[in-house]
């Protein structure tokens, strides 16, 4: 969707173990105990395992404002390095070290050793960090460079700490393209009565330049993401036809499986300073005696009922920022956000509070509480200062935006990610990347 609060936000517009398998994923319940509880399994996903792991961000290190939201993808020719940032709410510096892993199309880890898609040992400590100055909440910022892969596809990016791979404290996904085969996306109206909320995303995947295709409809896998969310991605589309005369497979489909609900415009609040309140931010309380910082925003109210109004936004994404001091890495505040959603009754399923800020995930403290008292849902969120984007989603995925809305008009950002198996090798390549707006403001 399109970037909201323009005016305010002018520096980020500028622009937008080597001989070993993958196989044996470290994690789940063998191996011993983190902080005198079971060890987390790997989920090969966007997520934080420990609570004291926050503000987590992969993107290109391109050195322009707005890097921290494009998406975490780079080319084959020509690698543009992505960085990883994180903190850890902790006085000490700890010791983390960062693996990759192959994935297929599907994000199940692939069978290749490291040896195919690394150049050097597969472990990675990472040893750039910073201790944060003149904050109430101690923290230590992280950073890390991704390092080249020698492979196409989609990777994770697996971070653990004590020297144990079993001890992971978060993921994340990372995708790595080659331009073999071209892809041409179009924006169609979605048919029937559908053409009011959704956005329907048809295609044309080329594969004369793939090498040793025997059938294309099986070798090639088709997946398409919005505003780079994994919630809601369509995994594998099927092609609805095949011009083998120029090598062409076509994805036309009418059942909806390629139409995108539109969502509505994302909701934001500026926290880049908390000695005054930013947009949709009610109160800032600063409690000395206990070095806290609480940020009230806005009461919210239900939009689904309500007709669309454009505005823009970042796509629900978030970014690190600080109006206070200089180095908003490390001088960055962590507040207690704390948000209300009205609503007279509860629903009948969970609430939860989404962004990229959360992965999307309906977990704690994303997860919402209906207080009868206060007449709507609760939600408090430790997070650093920035700006934000978010939703209200519920636990429904079917009635997902039910208290949003969704509109064909709404501005998204999509990505389409076409994958290629050989038959001689057990993994898929990623071979062909684009990427589509939609809305009235395209």
């Amino acid at each position: 969707m399109k970037k909201k609060a323009l005016r305010l936000l002018p520096f980020y517009l500028v622009i937008f173990s080597l001989f070993t398998t993958c196989a044996p994923v470290p994690g789940g319940s063998g191996g011993g105990t983190s902080s005198g509880g079971p060890l987390p399994a790997l989920k090969t996903e966007n997520r934080e395992y420990v609570s004291n792991i926050r503000s987590v961000q992969l993107f290109p290190d391109d050195g322009v404002p707005n890097s921290q939201l494009l998406p975490a993808v780079t080319s084959m020719s020509g690698q543009r390095q992505l960085v990883l940032h994180f903190d850890d709410l902790q006085q000490d510096r700890r010791d983390y070290v960062a693996r990759i892993l192959h994935c297929d199309y599907n994000w199940q880890v692939s069978r290749l050793s490291t040896l195919e898609y690394l150049n050097e040992y597969n472990e990675f400590p990472i040893t750039d960090f910073s201790f944060s100055y003149n904050t109430r909440q101690p923290y230590v910022h992280y950073q890390f460079q991704v390092p080249a892969v020698k492979l196409s596809g989609n990777y994770m990016l697996v971070v653990y700490r004590n020297r144990n791979p079993n001890d992971i404290v978060l993921t994340r996904r990372f995708m790595v393209y080659e331009n073999m085969a071209p892809v041409q996306t179009h924006l169609v109206a979605a048919p029937g009565g559908a053409r009011m909320q959704r956005q329907q995303i048809d295609l044309d995947v080329i594969y004369r330049n793939l090498p040793g295709i025997v059938d294309p409809t099986t070798q090639i896998k088709v997946v398409i993401r919005q505003n780079q969310r994994w919630d809601n991605a369509v995994i594998n589309l099927r092609p609805t036809g095949d011009r083998t005369a120029s090598f062409q497979l076509e994805y036309q489909l009418f059942d909806l499986s390629n139409a995108f609900p539109g969502g509505n415009e994302f909701r934001f609040f500026d926290l880049r300073t908390v000695r005054a309140h930013g947009q949709n931010v009610a109160s800032i309380r600063i409690d000395s005696l206990r070095n806290r910082v609480d940020a009230f925003l806005q009461p919210d109210r239900p939009r689904g009922s309500l007709a669309y109004a454009q505005r823009q936004d970042i796509n629900g994404n978030f970014v690190i920022e600080n109006q206070d001091f200089s180095d908003p890495n490390i001088s960055g505040e962590y507040a207690d956000v704390h948000f209300f959603l009205k609503a007279d009754n509860p629903l009948p399923g969970p609430v939860y509070v989404a962004g990229d800020f959360s992965n999307y995930l309906n977990m704690p403290p994303y997860t919402m509480q209906y207080d009868a008292a206060l007449g709507g849902y609760r939600a408090d969120v430790p997070l650093k200062q920035g700006w934000y984007n978010y939703l209200y989603l519920t636990g429904n995925k079917e009635n997902a935006l039910t208290l949003e809305g969704s509109f064909s008009e709404t501005e998204n950002f999509y990505e389409v990610f076409v994958y290629y198996r050989l038959n001689t090798k057990p993994a898929d390549l990623l071979v062909g990347y684009s990427t589509l707006r939609t809305g009235r403001s395209r």
